[in-house]
């Protein structure tokens, strides 16, 4: 059951995996991001050196003064960088609308590329952090300019069950920029029914919503389906799974074997079950003993369900923040 993915256009901070341009002149070696730099389209700036700052180089920060405004500044001189990060980042992000960016992978905690962890100070110096909760000036504008697009940090993908739902996320959006360059409702069809147990796991409303968009009662246009139906795609991917979810999915899909197993067969996927809500296995172990019955009685329907391959094999690693699972 061999899939072929559409190559995603990800933009990942060149600090991580490609550029030595980090302010101690080191670069950051991640190996979730080696992996996946091998089967997509990168794009990659260093916000920081684009506006001159070199490596190495002091340090900046992002200061909130009492009574002033957020600026970017050199964290022990003071020196004011705020304008050149705002222009540069305004300039850039706009060239990037032309990229069809399927997802970013931003540095955490930079004052510059983070989006949720950056500390934001009272002033230079010795001065203490005053908020640890904040976007970069860089990471914020990539924030308002793609709401629907897929964020995360390379701290924050070091997480299974993180990474595991951005690359599923990824690969999912890169297929369907893919067909819908081309506008065949045929296309459409069969990428709906091929990820409708996948997208089960979501939220199986929001999956109803889909299959009537597909469905075109109304006569639309193909582009007004096919932008109606990304509306409802990236709303329904941005949610997370939860084990409820999953479990009415798998009953689905083992309810085309049930008929054919052995009392003992039955007995054993109940036992893994068990096994997978007192958090002792996870949920891809159940997925292979039904993939393995998909093979053995030669299921051509579920054959062709992306839920058992929702990314390159080559990104599988049971890696949890550095540990194996």
């Amino acid at each position: 059951m061999n899939r072929e993915f559409i190559r995603p256009n990800v933009f990942i901070s060149a600090c991580i995996e490609f550029e030595s341009c980090r302010f101690d002149g080191t670069m950051i070696s991640d190996e979730f991001i080696k992996r996946l730099s091998e089967l997509v389209n990168v794009t990659r700036v260093c916000p920081e050196m684009m506006i001159g700052l070199g490596a190495p180089r002091e340090s900046v920060r992002l200061v909130e003064r009492k009574g002033e405004t957020l600026k970017l500044l050199e964290s022990k001189t003071g020196k004011d960088y705020t304008d050149e990060m705002m222009t540069f980042s305004a300039k850039y992000v706009e060239r990037l609308k032309d990229k069809d960016i399927d997802g970013f992978i931003l540095k955490a905690k930079s004052p510059t590329c983070g989006v949720r962890t950056v500390k934001i100070y009272f002033d230079t110096g010795k001065s203490h952090a005053k908020s640890t909760k904040n976007a970069g000036m860089f990471g914020k504008m990539i924030l308002d300019t793609f709401p629907n697009v897929p964020v995360e940090t390379e701290r924050r993908i070091s997480n299974f069950a993180i990474r595991d739902r951005f690359f599923i996320e990824l690969f999912t959006l890169a297929k369907y920029r893919d067909i819908k360059s081309r506008l065949k409702m045929k296309e459409l069809v069969q990428f709906h029914t091929n990820n409708k147990y996948m997208f089960m796991g979501y939220n199986q409303t929001t999956l109803k919503t889909m299959g009537n968009i597909v469905a075109n009662h109304n006569h639309h246009t193909a582009l007004e389906v096919f932008d109606e139906y990304e509306i409802q795609l990236r709303k329904l991917l941005s949610k997370e799974q939860s084990t409820k979810k999953r479990i009415n999915v798998l009953t689905h899909i083992y309810g085309y074997f049930k008929e054919s197993l052995s009392v003992g067969e039955k007995e054993y996927y109940f036992a893994n079950l068990d096994d997978y809500l007192n958090g002792k296995k996870p949920y891809s172990s159940i997925l292979s003993l039904l993939e393995s019955w998909v093979i053995r009685f030669d299921q051509k329907y579920l054959k062709n369900q992306t839920i058992f391959y929702p990314y390159p094999k080559e990104l599988i690693t049971m890696l949890d923040s550095g540990k194996s699972l």
